[in-house]
């Protein structure tokens, strides 16, 4: 066995982490199957990625770099030097960051010379400075960088696959300078297509499109789950012929970059035909670009009650509420929290052959067949407050209003559920007690608004576990009593529930099928129905903190309460309760 391969991992040795006899035996191994010996020495138990950095940081005199997903591809190095992916594998280095004129790259061995003069020669300069790094983080580097190089190529070819509507092809007014990419360019559009159809198959619910000029490329993320994902990184010269051609597609005018637009458009997708709407909101930005977000309308069908989330109890509760003849229900939240799902799910509850629905939404995001729904245009004078009226002449049992925006619309909502209407709507409040202080504040009368309300369900939208991956851990006594002091009383009984002394809880660990451990997502719910000692409290126009206790002693559940069951029951976790329900 080579000093030299000794020497690299001397720094194991001297520490005594493991035995020369047991280095031997791995490079051995190596050298027999093959195999690189950085991996054979990482297979030992008594070593791990930290301590193998350590050795050969220590034995090279230089840095040791661990693959990092979230590192950006040095875009400048890569476009004037095409390297062959196949050949850095090769020969184990990659460009991996440029400090003004000097280039950083990764090596497996920093002290191969010869590689080094190779390397200065490709780039055409001296000023090269060596990094180590294992073969396995070098590769996943050389693959993690193309991926993002790639990009315009390899969605291009997707984007074949899905059908635009002709009129989104036609003919525009915009200069473009000669020997530009344009939005006509059959790469151009390919691209677009293939973003559609890649955000709707990982069930994205927004796409953004971020030029950034100081970096020389345009970041693409997905918001999936809540959260936004970096999904590809593409040249500069793309960002401006993409953001037009996504304006055409959305009856824009792409020769006005100083104004914000908002539109919408279709696509058809090549799994069954499927129709996708998009809803487009373009933003300028600085350096004459523009950002752009598209948030995808799929018009699904609505999700039944039991598959929302909610607990035994708040289930039976808001099903009693939803069959009564008249009233106000209301769903409350911010945005993204699941409201509109909420509401459609309760009418499609009571949605039958003898029941005349009416909806007013902006926009119409699922369509269910025997409701009558109208879409919202301020821009024409269509409202809330005028439709809601124009309800009211068209015979209906139920109303569902899309939003109480404004005081005229609330007034109505009240009246109509005192004249024989149930009513649904949606405000965007934190929590249920601040729902009735907000709705007083738009001047209703607290003796109306008490006998008309029939409950508040407030909710959030947190991730859950990935049932794939999930680790099950028994949690030690300060965290079962830090769960105890969150929830408060009557926390006992539930641990008994889940397992008592045996309680079993889960972690995320992160796979392939999912995003960092979480894959979906559930609601938490916190529903105040109208008892009588709320309704007292709602006619003399009682603080929120007043409110909220009589609530809770009529038996309602916080948010974070109904969010501490759920991970009870091993569906997610105390941070994503946390951060939806506060610390």
């Amino acid at each position: 066995m080579s000093n030299e391969a000794k020497g690299r991992y001397s720094y194991l040795l001297r520490q005594k982490i493991i035995t020369r006899q047991e280095l031997d035996d791995a490079l051995n191994k190596a050298r027999k199957e093959d195999m690189d010996p950085d991996e054979a020495v990482l297979k030992l138990p008594q070593v791990d990625k930290s301590a193998l950095g350590k050795s050969l940081a220590d034995y090279f005199d230089t840095e040791f770099v661990v693959f990092d997903k979230s590192t950006e591809p040095p875009f400048e190095i890569f476009e004037k030097r095409r390297l062959d992916p196949e050949f850095l594998k090769r020969y184990g280095w990659v460009p991996y960051q440029q400090k003004g004129r000097t280039i950083e790259v990764l090596m497996v061995d920093p002290f191969d010379l010869g590689r080094l003069d190779e390397i200065r020669f490709i780039f055409g300069t001296s000023n090269i400075e060596t990094k180590v790094s294992t073969a396995e983080d070098i590769d996943n580097y050389i693959e993690h960088f193309y991926q993002q190089l790639n990009t315009d190529e390899d969605l291009a070819a997707l984007g074949d696959e899905i059908d635009v509507e002709s009129d989104f092809d036609q003919e525009i007014s915009g200069e473009v300078t000669e020997g530009e990419i344009t939005e006509h360019d059959s790469e151009v559009v390919r691209l677009v297509n293939a973003l559609l159809v890649e955000a709707w198959r990982k069930n994205a619910s927004d796409i953004h499109i971020e030029p950034n000029v100081q970096a020389r490329y345009c970041s693409i993320r997905f918001r999936v789950d809540g959260t936004c994902h970096e999904f590809r990184k593409i040249r500069l010269g793309m960002a401006k012929p993409l953001v037009s051609r996504v304006k055409i597609m959305a009856h824009l005018d792409i020769a006005e970059r100083r104004l914000p637009q908002d539109g919408k458009m279709k696509i058809k997708l090549p799994e069954r035909n499927k129709i996708v709407e998009f809803r487009v909101a373009t933003l300028p930005t600085v350096e004459n670009q523009e950002d752009v977000v598209l948030r995808l309308l799929s018009s699904g069908k609505p999700l039944p009650l039991d598959k929302l989330g909610l607990t035994e109890t708040n289930l039976e509760n808001f099903k009693r509420m939803v069959h009564k003849p008249y009233g106000l229900v209301l769903v409350v939240g911010p945005t993204g929290s699941g409201k509109t799902t909420t509401l459609h799910s309760a009418v499609s509850f009571i949605n039958t052959v003898d029941r005349k629905i009416w909806t007013a939404e902006d926009p119409v995001e699922i369509t269910q067949s025997g409701l009558r729904q109208v879409q919202i245009k301020p821009k024409i004078g269509l409202t809330f407050a005028h439709t809601l009226r124009s309800f009211l002449r068209a015979d209906p049992d139920v109303i569902m209003i899309g939003e109480m925006r404004d005081k005229e619309t609330a007034h109505i909502g009240v009246e109509a559920s005192l004249t024989g209407h149930l009513v649904f709507s949606t405000l965007h409040t934190n929590t249920a007690p601040e729902t009735i202080t907000r709705l007083l504040d738009m001047d209703l009368d607290p003796f109306n608004f008490a006998d008309s309300l029939l409950c508040v369900l407030g909710q959030r939208l947190i991730k859950t576990l990935c049932p794939v991956c999930k680790e099950e851990y028994t949690p030690k006594r300060d965290e079962v009593q830090e769960l105890l002091y969150e929830f408060g009383p009557g926390f006992v009984q539930y641990l008994k529930e889940a397992g008592g002394k045996d309680l079993k809880l889960y972690r995320p660990i992160g796979c392939r099928q999912c995003m960092g451990g979480y894959k979906g997502r559930i609601g938490i719910h916190e529903l105040m129905q109208a008892t009588e000692g709320v309704k007292s409290m709602v006619k003399f126009r009682k603080p929120t903190e007043e409110i909220r206790a009589q609530a809770v002693r009529d038996g309602m559940f916080s948010l974070k309460q109904d969010g501490i069951l759920k991970v009870l029951q091993g569906i997610t976790d105390m941070k994503q309760v946390r951060m939806a329900a506060g610390a």
